[in-house]
C-alpha cells in the first residue's frame, strides 16, 4: 500500500483492522461448527447445560470438546481453514492435545491425526469449589 501512495495513518488503520479480524475469524469458524453440530463442545451443568467449545486469550487459544473422531476431524478442518483465511500459520508442532479421563492410546491416535503432541495437565488434582472440607 505504501507503493500505491496510501497515507501512513490510513495504512496503519487498515492493518489494525485486519490484525483484529484474525482471532475473530477463528471464533466465527468454531461457532459455525458448533451451530451445525459438526463440533460438540464441553458441556457444563446438568439441568440447563452450557457448551464451551473454545476460549481465546491474547496469544493462546483453548479448543475443547467431547471425545469423538468427528470432533478431531472438525478441529483439523477449522484450523486448516483458519490458516488459509487469515494467512497465519498454526504451529501444530507446538500444539498439544490434552485429555481428561481419556485413554492415552486414543489421545496418541488423535494427536497423530492433528499433527500435534499429547500434553499433560500441569497439576495433580483439582479441589471442588464449595466442597465440604474436613479438618
Amino acid at each position: 500500500m505504501e507503493r500505491m501512495s496510501f497515507p501512513t495513518p490510513w495504512r496503519k488503520w487498515i492493518r489494525e483492522c485486519v490484525v483484529r479480524l484474525r482471532p475473530e475469524g477463528l471464533n466465527v469458524l468454531m461457532e459455525a461448527m458448533v451451530s451445525r453440530n459438526l463440533f460438540i463442545g464441553y458441556r457444563i451443568g446438568e439441568s440447563d447445560p452450557t457448551s464451551v467449545s473454545h476460549l481465546q486469550f491474547a496469544d493462546d487459544t483453548l479448543l475443547m470438546g467431547a471425545r469423538s473422531w468427528a470432533n478431531v476431524w472438525a478441529l483439523r478442518a477449522v484450523l486448516v481453514l483458519f490458516e488459509t483465511m487469515s494467512g497465519l500459520k498454526v504451529n501444530f508442532n507446538k500444539s498439544m492435545l490434552v485429555g481428561v479421563n481419556i485413554p492415552d492410546s486414543w489421545l496418541v491416535e488423535a494427536a497423530s491425526a492433528l499433527c500435534c503432541k499429547v500434553g499433560k495437565i500441569p497439576f495433580l488434582y483439582v479441589f471442588l469449589l464449595g466442597a465440604i472440607r474436613c479438618v
